[in-house]
């Protein structure tokens, strides 16, 4: 790696000793320019505005002198770093440029209202390099510049070309900066200045995407800055898209080729490279980073830094970029930037390429502190190829997307079917060639939304081969071909999408599995393909900050939006393999329960801003599978809210709250639905108030509540509002609960639960071994064992929502009184797992359908086999389930008294 050194420790020994070596520092020093680089600065800020402009373009040009000459000699002395010296070049640019605008304004009698420049690349980023053009663009607003006598548009025409020129013409002083505005919308067909409206309409049409590049180090540096401020925040849709767009690195990637045939073809192997546009160079580091951030920023505004080095940073901080190559590349970076300074500030040359000529290269090389032609030509390519390595790898994927599969002819043309093709597929596995062909044959026409472009459809044929062939892996082509024909014929506009599964191989194959094995989520999928993007993005979705400052609606929406992704991504882990079944219960409650917390809030706020402040305490309980912490995907919520207030004529109040927290919960929005919300377990369920008093909850636990809704209460879980009231209703729950048991209400528990469950055998008869809730040997058998129970123990430390912590907590309690039912309730867990395992895995793929086994695609099965570590197959498993549920349900016909007519 390059060793940047200083080559003497003061700038004045510096620049004696550059002498030799820098004949335009040598002549700035012949000519007595001055060292002081605030000086110069402050010459071009205090500059009057009236002065002539003769006059303003001469003392712009000694500044710049003395500019230049004292950071070279701080650069080369080490007193500043490589960026400082690239900042301060930056200022003293935007100094020059406010003051050349400035001075044109006032030759014509102008205001700058309405009028003002925006920096772009290396300017607008505050890196210009030691000789460096600055790159911007001069826009106009017609509403607010007065062009005086002339017509707006013309004035402006007028005053930027004026600007330009004393900025660089060349005159006995020399040139301040050479001013390049061909980054403005069009410009081989566009003024030098643009109007605000034109730019408006250019960039929402046909702004292209190296034109998003360039805008990512935009920022307002001259004339009306508020005016500036104004249009760069109405092109932050354009810069930075929400949806990853993927085919941005394609762009990129031609715009790369383009710049390397420019330069040649300059191999490792030149002693002269180019240091910025060379391969391993400098622009490979900033394409690195505005790569990355084109893609991830419109979702993360936190990788939104102008500069190449603090979006480096932000990429690290967001897990994007690791440690290692963050840090190498920044080293790599300044080591480049100090070598390209050196380069420029021999002769002023705006120039990136290290000399051919052995002598040249060995002053530049003494100025980067070397005393040794050969380790500087050495640490220079082993930096470069430090550099071109993590670039490569950067754009690996997509160049992997490209490669040909060798699985046979693949032809979708024409009208007969091609014998090779249809020989492809079946050693494939499909069963069906013709179908498939005729069905792509179909989307190569432009038949379906996605490829009624001709770019659509060049991308479908890009990516067929890799499909194809994934769907073969799946042991199930057909039925992979069918759920990704639903997907693909589902997208509105498919181009984006296309283009992602291009760049990303590896999601193309994750994609075809997910369709493959999860219906449910194929169908997800196929009404909301944005969500692929969760998959491919390191950033992990981030909560919305759901202030009461943000509107009902758009928290409603916001949160949609966060849940969408966080709840697809929970689903494709748990499908994966990537989180355990038993985890997977946790990750979607806590969801919920964040949810809840969430939304619970907005209603507050909205109710608050409607209705007036809150007239007490409220709190918001979980009860059924959300108190137990045991959702699975697409699980209901059962909740209650709960008020205490002193207030009169508070219930209307709280109903509101509890009216619009089921709104936000579940209305569906442009951004979808969250849940299905059920309040029957309150007291007195449909016919009670939605929002219960605290003393009404109280009266009715202890007095009127029935068997079934205390085994429904000993779920009961805290999950939102005052911290205070959810501890005392849990407390008033466990005492109700206690107290039947010690009461003659305690008689009536066993009978009230037996007839419970045998009248849901009659209700809900089981649908086969593959029924894991309501069939005999089920989840219900199991909950009401343990419910039963703890209503009939009244123990209040025996009193868990979750069912698996009531079972430890029931075999600790027997084991110590040397009970044989211990190992039963043991058996339970370990059934309760099992069962609840294979349920979160078929609830994510199938749904609430009916769950017989002729519907579980083979690649299901296996995953049932990995969540339950049966190593011996399918039939073994089912096997196993089968004898589970047969002892489950002879335990609960024991411990619940059924009758042998129950089911």
């Amino acid at each position: 790696m390059l060793n940047i050194r200083p080559i003497q420790s003061t700038p004045e020994a510096a620049l004696a000793a550059a002498a030799d070596h820098a004949p335009y520092l040598r002549r700035l020093a012949e000519r007595g320019v001055g060292q002081d680089f605030n000086a110069a600065l402050k010459a071009v800020i205090t500059l009057p505005r009236g002065m002539a402009v003769a006059d303003v373009m001469a003392e712009l040009r000694k500044a710049k002198a003395a500019a230049h000459l004292s950071l070279a000699t701080a650069d080369l002395s080490g007193t500043l770093d490589v960026m400082d010296v690239t900042r301060h070049l930056t200022e003293f640019a935007g100094a020059s440029l406010e003051v050349a605008l400035q001075t044109a304004l006032a030759a014509r009698g102008l205001k700058s209202d309405g009028i003002f420049v925006i920096a772009l690349g290396k300017m607008g980023a505050f890196e210009l390099n030691y000789s460096s053009d600055i790159d911007v663009c001069a826009f106009y607003d017609r509403a607010q510049f007065d062009g005086g006598d002339r017509d707006p548009g013309d004035a402006a025409q007028r005053v930027v070309r004026e600007m330009v020129r004393i900025m660089e013409e060349l005159t006995a002083g020399g040139y301040v900066f050479r001013t390049d505005l061909r980054l403005r919308p069009d410009p081989g067909s566009t003024p030098v200045a643009v109007s605000t409206s034109m730019a408006d309409v250019y960039y929402e049409s046909q702004g292209q995407n190296w034109e998003r590049m360039v805008w990512i180090k935009g920022r307002p540096a001259a004339g009306d800055i508020q005016a500036a401020d104004r249009f760069q925040k109405r092109l932050e849709p354009f810069v930075w898209r929400r949806n990853l767009d993927y085919w941005a690195i394609g762009d990129i990637q031609a715009i790369k080729r383009m710049i390397n045939t420019k330069v040649g073809d300059d191999t490792f192997a030149a002693v002269s490279p180019d240091v910025k546009l060379s391969p391993g160079g400098i622009r490979e580091i900033e394409f690195f980073v505005q790569t990355q951030q084109l893609i991830l920023g419109g979702r993360e505004p936190s990788l939104r830094d102008n500069s190449t080095l603090g979006a480096m940073k932000a990429l690290q901080a967001a897990g994007v970029v690791s440690s290692q190559t963050a840090a190498e590349l920044t080293t790599a970076y300044k080591a480049l930037r100090n070598v390209e300074h050196r380069i420029q500030m021999r002769q002023d040359e705006q120039t990136h390429t290290v000399p051919a000529d052995p002598a040249e290269r060995e002053s530049v090389a003494y100025l980067c502190g070397y005393g040794n032609l050969a380790d500087f030509d050495r640490d220079l390519l082993e930096t470069r190829k430090l550099v071109q390595s993590a670039y490569d790898a950067l754009f690996a994927q997509e160049d992997r997307a490209a490669e040909t599969h060798d699985i046979g002819n693949l032809v979708f043309t024409g009208v007969d079917d091609d014998p090779g093709t249809v020989k492809t597929l079946s050693g494939l596995g499909f069963s069906n060639p013709s179908a498939a062909i005729d069905t792509i044959r179909n989307w190569h026409r432009g038949r379906v939304p996605a490829t009624r472009t001709a770019r659509g459809r060049e991308i479908l044929t890009a990516i067929l081969p890799g499909m194809l062939k994934a769907m073969g892996a799946t042991g199930e082509p057909d039925e992979a071909f069918r759920w990704f024909s639903r997907f693909f014929e589902g997208l509105s506009s498919g181009v984006q999408t296309l283009s992602m599964l291009l760049a990303r191989p590896d999601l193309l194959d994750d994609l075809v599995s997910t369709l493959a094995l999860a219906p449910r989520l194929a169908q997800i999928l196929a009404r909301r393909p944005d969500l692929l993007e969760a998959l491919v993005s390191n950033v992990m979705p981030r909560a919305p900050e759901l202030t009461p400052e943000v509107s009902f609606d758009a928290a409603m929406d916001g949160w949609r939006r966060y849940h969408r992704e966080q709840s697809f991504l929970v689903g494709h882990r748990l499908l994966h393999g990537l989180l355990p079944t038993d985890q997977a219960a946790k990750a979607w409650t806590d969801l919920a329960d964040e949810t809840i917390r969430q939304m619970s809030s907005a209603a507050e706020a909205e109710t608050t801003r409607r209705n007036g402040e809150v007239p007490g305490r409220w709190a918001v309980f979980a009860m059924g599978k959300l108190g137990g912490g045991e959702l699975t995907a697409g699980s209901d919520l059962d909740i209650i809210l709960i008020y205490d207030s002193q207030a009169d004529d508070t219930q209307t109040w709280f109903t509101r709250l509890t009216q619009r927290l089921i709104t936000a919960l579940t209305a569906p929005t442009a951004e979808g639905a969250l849940y299905e919300v059920d309040m029957r377990l309150r007291p007195s369920g449909r016919a009670g108030p939605v929002a219960v008093g605290l003393s009404a909850f109280r009266h009715y636990q202890n007095e009127e509540a029935w068997t079934w809704e205390h085994m429904a209460l000993t779920r009961l879980r805290f999950v939102a509002g005052d911290d205070t009231l959810g501890r005392e209703v849990l407390g008033i729950a466990a005492d109700a609960i206690c107290q039947r048991a010690r009461s003659e209400k305690r008689k009536a528990i066993a009978g009230d639960v037996t007839g419970m469950r045998e009248t849901l055998y009659r209700e809900k008869p089981g649908k086969g071994l593959w029924d894991l809730k309501t069939a005999e040997g089920g989840l219900i058998d199991i909950e009401f064992m343990v419910q039963k129970e703890m209503l009939l123990r009244g123990r209040a430390d025996l009193i868990r929502p979750a069912t698996a912590l009531a079972l430890s907590g029931l075999a600790d309690a027997d084991e110590s009184q040397a009970s044989e039912e211990a190992e039963d309730w043991r058996f339970l867990r370990a059934a309760l797992h099992l069962l609840s395992s294979m349920q979160q895995i078929q609830r994510l793929a199938l749904g609430d359908g009916d769950p017989g086994e002729d519907v579980i695609p083979e690649g299901l099965k296996n995953r049932f086999c990995r969540a339950a570590a049966e190593e011996e197959g399918f039939e073994v498993l089912e096997e196993r389930l089968r004898e589970v549920k047969t002892r489950v349900h002879s335990m609960a016909r024991k411990k619940l008294q059924l009758s042998a007519t129950e089911s």
